[in-house]
């Protein structure tokens, strides 16, 4: 009987368990850990999509590490992997060269791009300028490349709020934000969406608090919803009894401010990566500090559940 499945998950478990907050493991302690559990598991990993996964986590970890032999190890690891297999040659020849060149081993990156390059001669072209514009120095006629404008996006930004970087024990105080406007009318930043920036600014500690208080009614809920076994628990979902206690378990994000206004003020989401769940995270829609709804990550940026409560107010 095949022990890969239940060696992935262990893996996959240990991935979610270094991401936390709390994690003291070093990253060379995820780095045998896997390798070590890795070599345990038999031949069917190759059939797990998840195990797919991991040896692409893996080769980044030595490309990060620079460290070419491993990493070019991991590279032939993903090869055997069967969803390798549902991209073409060309697409594997680019993927590898963008490893091996991000490694520092150029002359290598040079032998998977013109393996790429002699099946499909655009795709590379399409791809990372920095691999692009390498290989074309090494062709016998480069071909002339398009200037890199920067796009700039004059309702993208970040919105430094001091009290939660204290709170969370962030490294930086800024938080991305987004503005949502309306599908149907064009895009215009209106006073109404400073106007909630600045009284978020201006209300941040009283906002948070509202948000984690929430949180702490639904909470237990939540726990048993998840259902983390007693060993998984005070890693992932252990008990909270005051707001403080989830400083540890969640971190903020991005803030999505919406085109939905009451009282000259828009809605405006909150999304938060968290312990419990890291691939859907938590999700809050506000108006000034009130809690609209909290739930998965979409609820900060589903302006649906913005206009339904303000139509309640009509």
């Amino acid at each position: 009987m095949s022990n890969a499945e239940s060696i992935i998950n262990e893996i996959d478990t240990f991935l979610d368990k270094f991401s936390l907050k709390t994690n003291k493991l070093t990253k060379q302690d995820l780095i045998s850990f896997i390798e070590e559990k890795w070599a345990e598991a038999d031949d069917e990993k190759y059939n797990i999509y998840q195990a797919y996964i991991i040896t692409g986590r893996m080769t980044n970890e030595y490309i990060w590490a620079k460290d070419f032999p491993n990493m070019k190890r991991w590279l032939d690891m993903n090869d055997r992997h069967a969803a390798s297999g549902r991209n073409e040659p060309y697409i594997r020849n680019y993927y590898k060269g963008q490893c091996c060149l991000e490694c520092g081993n150029e002359e290598k990156a040079l032998e998977y791009f013109n393996l790429c390059y002699n099946e499909n001669p655009d795709y590379i072209f399409t791809r990372a300028p920095f691999c692009y514009e390498f290989f074309n120095k090494h062709l016998e006629n480069p071909r002339e490349l398009p200037k890199q404008e920067e796009v700039q996006d004059d309702y993208f930004e970040w919105v430094e709020l001091g009290e939660w970087q204290s709170f969370f024990n962030e490294e930086e105080p800024e938080i991305q934000c987004e503005i949502l406007f309306d599908d149907d009318e064009e895009e215009e930043f209106r006073e109404e969406h400073e106007n909630g920036i600045d009284y978020l600014e201006n209300n941040q500690t009283e906002i948070l608090e509202s948000i984690i208080t929430e949180l702490l009614k639904v909470y237990p809920d939540w726990q048993k919803d998840y259902g983390y076994s007693e060993e998984d628990k005070p890693d992932f979902m252990p008990d909270v009894t005051n707001i403080k206690g989830f400083a540890n378990l969640i971190s903020p994000t991005a803030i999505y401010v919406t085109s939905v206004f009451k009282d000259d003020l828009p809605y405006i989401g909150f999304l938060f990566s968290c312990s419990w769940d890291s691939e859907h995270g938590l999700g809050v829609m506000t108006h000034k500090n009130r809690i609209v709804e909290i739930g998965g990550a979409d609820t900060a940026f589903l302006t649906w559940i913005a206009e339904k409560d303000n139509n309640k107010s009509k």
